[in-house]
């Protein structure tokens, strides 16, 4: 899978993020609670997600190829 690939498919997933754990490891995920625009321009907002600890992975790709599997 290309680098293209991967962004293309995290574009078109809405409501996911991608996240790190400042520690070098990252995660995809889309379970948590974010207030949502009503006018679709984007705003300061607040985010809380939970994130298992098998989510997170050493690299982005990782990551994303991991929330692809699980989709």
């Amino acid at each position: 899978m290309t680098d293209t690939e991967r962004i293309n498919w995290l574009e078109s997933q809405f409501g996911w993020g991608l996240i790190s754990d400042d520690n070098g490891h990252f995660a995809c995920v889309f379970e948590g609670i974010q207030n949502v625009p009503d006018d679709g321009k984007p705003f300061d907002l607040v985010s809380n997600f939970f994130i298992k600890k098998e989510h997170f992975k050493p690299t982005v790709r990782e990551a994303i190829d991991g929330a692809m599997e699980n989709e």
